[in-house]
């Protein structure tokens, strides 16, 4: 049997240098296939090791996960107490159907006296024009629609405030709005 690489070579055991069935290399040929099949298997298996170390440091666990969703969270709510601050609702007075006027008007500025008082410490207006611009979009030509409601402040803090409709037609239901909630009452006559 003559060696695969080198033909003018005889192979010289036919059972530790056979490589494939059939086909045989001499002494020299086997060296140097064992020595570098070792040499390439270190280095198969570091770079095994290094690709392995590699993808557990892209691979992300759960805690990284966890800890970005509490990040971003934090920071969304550092960012609406720095730079929030809910705005009065963009609907005027003036955009208000004329039969509900005077109920829509009362609901509204009901909703403006609370942002006020969220904002300013708990603490109700001195009277209704004190809401406007800030609290209460209306204009200045239409402040005289802020005439159509009875407004009073109440030492007592479970009251706090009165605001009821100025004008109430007989018959009619009278709400009067206050801090603590809704009350109801027959209207007497205009002027109630």
């Amino acid at each position: 049997m003559q060696c695969k690489y080198h033909p003018d070579r005889e192979a010289v055991c036919e059972c530790a240098e056979e490589v494939r069935p059939g086909e045989y290399t001499c002494f020299q040929c086997a060296m140097l296939q064992t020595v570098t099949s070792v040499g390439s298997n270190i280095r198969d298996r570091k770079e095994k090791v290094l690709e392995k170390e590699v993808r557990k440091k892209k691979k992300w666990g759960p805690f990284r996960y966890f800890v970005i969703v509490c990040s971003v969270l934090i920071l969304s709510m550092w960012g609406v107490i720095i730079f929030g601050g809910k705005p009065a609702p963009e609907q005027t007075a003036s955009s208000i159907d004329k039969n509900k006027a005077g109920r829509v008007l009362l609901f509204l500025v009901n909703g403006s006296i609370k942002r006020y008082a969220h904002y300013e410490g708990n603490q109700y207006p001195e009277r209704l024009a004190d809401l406007v611009p800030r609290y209460l979009h209306v204009k200045k030509n239409q402040i005289g629609l802020l005439g159509k409601l009875r407004y009073a402040r109440d030492p007592d803090p479970s009251i706090g405030y009165r605001l009821s409709l100025a004008h109430v037609k007989k018959g009619q239901m009278n709400i009067t709005l206050t801090a603590g909630g809704v009350r109801y009452s027959l209207g007497q006559g205009e002027g109630t």
